[in-house]
């Protein structure tokens, strides 16, 4: 198994603004990491000499997300791994909850049945099917015969911000049953959600809450066959939703805010016919997050940057030099002692 100890850094366009404990995601085959053993065996530091460690989810052989806790435009990166130690225990101190601890749900779509990588709450799902997606592998909903549910109730039931954020592709103008098609939406039940429906090739943002639509026209047609990033804040300042395509912030409205009373407790993924006929979703989803934190436009662009173009995120990666810790470390000292 190969070892090795790169870094890259950060390009500086590409972060608008300081940011705090911000989950970074990193491409691993532009490393040279080729098995899984490789993937799990990596750490990851703030420095070259290994004093500060950082946490780091290992999604896939891919696949990794890291809690950086000051991203700056000038931040490095140092990936270390050896091939032989083991991932760590999702609840250590670098595992993978502690990459998400601003999150409520974390869904990669990568695993059957879903994972929420916050380790908060467990999914409901009924039905998925694999595609590619914006990063690594996506799930399709097939005409709203799939779904996914997590139960949020203990968390927004007193919230009043929040952030709601996931990578869609519509395949149909309109969906086969009905006027909307719904990737994801946030309620007390599926009739009565706060959600993002495509319809007739234009994105719109139904926010509900307790029987009452707002809906809102994005500024531009819907490209279904690309992949688009959706993303919902709501602030008790503002009191209102923002939403944002992709980099760019649509529209924004008052008087709808993350309340106890007027939020649903359930995020509904790729709605399907049995939750609600007219708002099933044709099409494919990938990154789904909830938190309850309203991030700033700075932190959303930097989201988008970094998903949407991670070789020009990160950059070239080069050598750091004394690479491939651990066991692997330890035998290539004994090898040389030995000569």
């Amino acid at each position: 198994m190969a070892a090795g100890f790169k870094k890259a850094t950060v390009r500086s366009g590409d972060v608008p603004a300081t940011l705090t404990n911000y989950p970074t995601y990193v491409d691993l085959s532009r490393l040279g990491i080729t098995t899984l053993a490789e993937a799990e065996s990596v750490r990851v530091y703030a420095d070259s000499a290994k004093t500060t460690e950082w946490a780091r989810e290992i999604v896939s052989l891919t696949e990794m997300h890291v809690k950086v806790p000051s991203l700056t435009s000038t931040v490095e990166i140092f990936v270390d791994w050896d091939g032989v130690r083991a991932d760590y225990a999702v609840g250590a101190t670098y595992g993978r909850n502690a990459v998400w601890s601003d999150y409520l749900v974390v869904l990669h779509m990568t695993t059957s049945p879903e994972t929420n990588s916050t380790g908060k709450n467990a999914m409901t799902v009924n039905g998925t099917s694999d595609v590619s997606g914006q990063i690594g592998r996506g799930r399709n909903s097939n005409a709203g015969t799939h779904g996914i549910t997590a139960d949020l109730s203990s968390d927004f039931a007193s919230g009043s911000t929040g952030t709601i954020s996931a990578w869609v592709k519509a395949r149909l103008a309109t969906p086969t049953n009905g006027s909307y098609n719904m990737p994801f939406g946030l309620g007390f039940s599926a009739e009565d959600t706060n959600h993002y429906p495509f319809s007739n090739g234009l994105a719109y943002m139904s926010a509900l809450r307790k029987n009452r639509v707002d809906n809102i026209s994005l500024s531009a047609t819907v490209t279904r066959t690309n992949w688009h990033r959706l993303v919902i804040t709501t602030s008790p300042v503002a009191n209102g939703w923002k939403l944002y395509q992709n980099k760019i912030l649509i529209t924004q409205t008052t008087g709808q805010t993350f309340t106890g009373s007027d939020l649903g407790a359930k995020l509904f993924v790729a709605l399907n016919a049995n939750l609600v006929g007219i708002r099933r979703w044709d099409g494919d989803g990938d990154e789904y997050r909830v938190s309850e934190t309203t991030f700033t436009s700075d932190w959303l662009d930097t989201e988008y940057n970094n998903q949407n173009a991670e070789s020009t995120f990160w950059g070239t990666w080069t050598d750091a030099g004394g690479g491939g810790g651990g066991a692997a470390q330890a035998a290539r000292r004994g090898a040389v002692m030995m000569m």
